[in-house]
């Protein structure tokens, strides 16, 4: 009797360890091994960057499986993640096929020499991991709310995300119709929405999360609010903003434009003032 009260309390305790959060985090952990894995055969750490919008995916499919597809709140939310996440992952390998590492990878990869897999490995493609589940946080929040009624925020959640959407696509195909013309691979890009703020593109991912956000609250779970405003912090001041402005600290061209166009948020005034 004492030998099966002890295998319940361990059943019971292993169970917290089975519950729906961490299945969904088990989807992209595959994935980025996966990836991972690509990465080592093709010498290219950069394939990452294809797995961000995926990892997103899985997570949602994982929880609107669970939930066996009943929360008409939680599969809005995978339909907006979706939407962005297939767009921004095609885009990015469709950007990035034939050509060799991106700048950032191909940096880290000078500074880490022979020893590249296990940091990248630790450093790039498990913080991914981690990334994803802070970020993704309306989506467990979606995935546990109860009320599938779509209020008002709710609403207003799909219209910000459709701008957020629409902005970054906008911004990342005029920059890609840009670049591929010959002789302009090294000129900055500054017309379209990149005359408005110099990372458009940034801004509509951060933007689109905020609505994602929106809509998965039900009043009771406003944490998942620090999903979208992490991310704004990462764009802006850790791994987006950053890293393309120190790479043209020394173009002339980058640092002109940067002096009359704002950071991230669009300007309204230099809008207005086009149109006249």
């Amino acid at each position: 009797m004492q030998c099966l009260m002890s295998l319940n309390e361990i059943l019971g305790k292993m169970n917290i360890f089975m519950n729906d959060k961490y299945c969904m985090i088990v989807g992209p952990i595959l994935l980025i091994h996966l990836f991972f894995a690509v990465a080592v055969v093709k010498k290219n750490l950069s394939v990452i960057d294809t797995a961000w919008g995926l990892g997103f995916i899985l997570m949602g499919l994982i929880g609107s499986f669970l939930g066996q597809w009943a929360s008409s709140r939680e599969l809005v939310v995978l339909g907006m993640v979706a939407l962005w996440g297939i767009r921004l992952s095609l885009f990015i390998h469709s950007r990035n096929s034939g050509k060799g590492e991106d700048f950032r990878y191909a940096n880290w990869r000078k500074d880490w020499g022979k020893n590249t897999n296990v940091i990248a490995y630790f450093k790039v493609y498990w913080l991914q991991i981690f990334l994803m589940i802070i970020v993704g946080l309306p989506l467990f929040a979606a995935h546990e709310s109860t009320d599938s009624q779509l209020n008002w925020i709710n609403i207003l959640g799909i219209v910000i995300w459709t701008i957020g959407l629409t902005w970054e696509s906008v911004a990342d195909y005029q920059k890609n119709i840009f670049k591929s013309i010959p002789g302009n691979h090294n000129k900055v890009f500054q017309g379209g929405v990149w005359a408005f703020s110099r990372h458009p593109n940034y801004f509509g991912e951060a933007f689109l999360w905020w609505g994602i956000a929106l809509v998965s609250l039900d009043g009771n779970n406003s944490w998942a609010l620090i999903g979208p405003a992490f991310l704004t912090f990462l764009l802006w001041k850790v791994s987006g903003v950053p890293l393309v402005e120190q790479r043209h600290a020394n173009n002339p061209e980058y640092q002109a434009y940067k002096a009359r166009t704002p950071v991230l948020i669009p300007s309204f005034k230099i809008m207005f003032r086009k149109k006249r």
